[in-house]
C-alpha cells in the first residue's frame, strides 16, 4: 500500500481550523517557572491553530481561522500577521471586554518548558 504525501488538493476546498489565538510572551534565560524577577522578550504572534492556519497560507492553500481576539495590541499583532500571510480572517471576532490570551514560557535548563497561560478568562476563552 502506497501512502500518499501530497497536500490535499485545493479544489476541495480551503483549510479552516477553529482555536485559540495567543500572544506569546519567553523567557530569555532558561531556568524553573516564573517565582522570580526576569527578563522576558516578546510578543510573538502564538497558539496551536493560528500557527497551523499560518504556515498552510504560507504553502499557499486556502486557510481561514474561527477565533476571538481583544480589542488590543496583541490582538492587532496576531490579525495583522495571519492577513499579510494570507489567511482568511473574517471570522474572527473582536472582543470588546475580553484581553486577547497570553502564554509566557520558559525553557528549563533540560529543555522542557515552564508556561503560565490566560486563556479562560479572555478572548481566546470566548469561542
Amino acid at each position: 500500500m502506497s501512502r500518499r504525501r501530497e497536500i490535499a488538493a485545493e479544489g476541495a476546498g480551503p483549510t479552516i481550523v477553529a482555536g485559540e489565538i495567543l500572544v506569546e510572551i519567553m523567557a530569555t534565560e532558561p531556568g524553573l517557572g516564573f517565582l522570580e524577577p526576569l527578563t522576558l522578550m516578546g510578543p510573538y504572534p502564538s497558539g496551536a491553530p493560528a500557527i497551523f492556519i499560518d504556515q498552510v497560507a504560507r504553502l499557499g492553500g486556502g486557510a481561514g481561522i474561527v477565533a476571538c481576539v481583544g480589542r488590543d495590541d496583541f490582538g492587532i499583532i496576531n490579525l495583522e500577521r495571519l492577513k499579510r500571510d494570507g489567511v482568511d480572517v473574517s471570522a474572527v471576532s473582536i472582543s470588546d471586554r475580553y484581553p486577547t490570551g497570553s502564554a509566557f514560557v520558559r525553557y528549563r535548563p533540560d529543555g522542557g518548558r515552564d508556561f503560565v497561560y490566560n486563556i479562560a478568562e479572555s478572548a481566546a476563552g470566548q469561542i
